[in-house]
């Protein structure tokens, strides 16, 4: 004897199996909230971490002799920690408006209408920090073939990283 399920129309069986499908996987998007919220955890973290370090850093730079070069030196690498904490920031901004909520309010500079988007915003500030780390490795003193080999590899990661935004994101546009 057919089920109720078997009595109906193939096309109407296939909608209702497609919408059952559609419900679940809409369900899933939120997936994408945990890595966001984890980002976010992590950039908090990591600014204010950044942060106790830099007052300390700046009291220290009262209390004892300190070197304007060293001084500088540790600067620059706050800096470039907290451009981390933000990009940490943006990535998790990303994930939810992608996946989980559009009605994030963002500014025009910082909306993403999809993956590739995201990509391009990583790709572009880990460019600029390696340009902060090898600024570091300067004012920290490194000189000769060092200096060289830091600087051949930081262009040649740069260069590959901006063929990638050139030749595969951008190609999808």
């Amino acid at each position: 004897m057919p089920t109720e399920q078997e009595k109906k129309p193939p096309v109407e069986r296939r909608r209702k199996a497609l919408g059952t499908v559609s419900r679940y996987t809409g369900w899933t998007r939120f997936i994408a909230g945990v890595p966001a919220c984890g980002l976010f955890i992590c950039s908090l973290v990591l600014s204010l971490r950044t942060f106790v370090d830099a007052v300390y850093s700046c009291i220290e730079a009262f209390s004892e002799p300190v070197s304007l070069l060293d001084l500088a030196t540790d600067f620059i690498e706050y800096a470039d920690i907290f451009l981390l904490a933000v990009v940490l920031y943006i990535m998790a901004l990303g994930l939810f408006t992608l996946f989980v909520s559009e009605k994030v309010p963002l500014p025009s500079w910082l909306e993403f209408h999809d993956f590739d988007d995201l990509k391009e915003r990583l790709v572009s500030v880990i460019c600029v920090m390696l340009g902060v780390y090898f600024l570091g490795a300067v004012l920290k003193g490194a000189s000769g073939l060092d200096l060289l080999w830091l600087g051949i590899g930081t262009a040649l990661v740069v260069a590959a990283m901006t063929a990638f935004v050139h030749l595969v994101i951008k190609e999808h546009e």
